[in-house]
């Protein structure tokens, strides 16, 4: 499945942490705050978990999952990645 993550956090250093874990899931960043890209629900789902824990009162995210019509669809223009790097299968691993 195909997710779209944003995300709109205060603390720098939670900004850093929530950077890290969508790289981490297999996600790309299209903007400081954005992420897209090809994942499984396993990932997602820790993702929501530890964006849950550590998210202030005033702080939101937002996980959209889009099928596969819609992310053929959609269009990308400017400096971004291209649809091939996005849709990858295996998640990124951060050491």
């Amino acid at each position: 499945m195909y997710y779209w993550v944003s995300y709109d956090i205060s603390h720098h250093r939670t900004r850093r942490m929530a950077a890290k874990w969508c790289k981490q899931a297999g996600l790309l960043r299209l903007q400081r705050s954005v992420f897209a890209g090809r994942s499984d629900a396993g990932h997602i789902q820790e993702l929501v978990r530890q964006f849950t824990d550590v998210l202030a009162p005033d702080d939101r995210y937002c996980i959209v999952p889009i099928d596969k019509t819609a992310w053929k669809n959609m269009l990308l223009l400017g400096n971004q990645p291209d649809k091939r790097s996005l849709g990858r299968r295996a998640p990124v691993r951060y050491f």
